[in-house]
């Protein structure tokens, strides 16, 4: 086996391997990325509907949706 080096750390595995690795972490960021939008519009629409004076239940709804959207991807994964 190869010995490859990792932010500091050694990683034993072949190259290949560590490409693996790579392209998990690269999806991972990628779906991070994706959710992190979502909540930063979410956001976004929250605070353009307090200024907008829309009422409180409404606001909850919209957030539970979102959440709960976020949250069946996530399952789906």
């Amino acid at each position: 086996m190869t010995q490859m080096y990792m932010r500091g750390g050694v990683y034993f595995g072949t190259a290949a391997e560590m490409m693996d690795r790579i392209d998990e972490l690269e999806t991972k960021l990628a779906e991070s990325e994706a959710r992190s939008e979502v909540l930063e519009t979410l956001v976004m629409d929250v605070a353009a509907d307090l200024y907008d004076g829309v009422a409180a239940h409404k606001i909850d709804q919209r957030i539970g949706d979102v959440m709960k959207k976020l949250n069946e991807e996530e399952e789906d994964q």
